[in-house]
């Protein structure tokens, strides 16, 4: 059985899909909005209530352009899903965005705990990593 990929027959142009979602993500008050569609990943990078948010999609390197319409296409879906969300106040920026959240060291959230929270299901308890059980600290 073959899965169905969205909008694998799309003919939006990749820059139709970069210009709505920039568009859009301006509509929700986004600041420094940058988007780039390179040969082995499609990026959009924005600031959003604060906090810097940077979204990677991997694209294989031999893609036709119909992959890479339709992966902007998916990229601009998830995007317009995830600002309703907030906007209806289903969650908020910080749940729905937590995985791009750019970290001081460049790292995304979702790059720096995914390997913490593999050893942490191989091991069958919380990580060790005292940086994820301390709170913020003040002072």
């Amino acid at each position: 059985m073959t899965t169905k990929v969205y909008a694998d027959k799309t003919t939006v142009p990749v820059t139709k899909s970069r210009q709505d979602i920039e568009a859009m993500l301006r509509k929700a008050k986004a600041n420094r909005v940058v988007h780039m569609d390179e040969r082995l990943e499609a990026i959009v990078m924005f600031e959003l209530a604060g906090r810097l948010v940077k979204i990677e999609v991997p694209i294989k390197g031999d893609a036709t352009d119909q992959v890479r319409r339709s992966k902007w296409r998916a990229l601009y879906l998830i995007i317009k899903a995830k600002i309703e969300a907030v906007a209806q106040g289903v969650t908020t920026v910080e749940q729905e965005w937590l995985a791009h959240i750019v970290l001081p060291d460049g790292r995304t959230v979702g790059q720096w705990i995914e390997p913490q929270l593999q050893v942490a299901y191989d091991r069958g308890d919380m990580p060790t990593n005292p940086l994820l059980l301390e709170g913020p600290k003040n002072g």
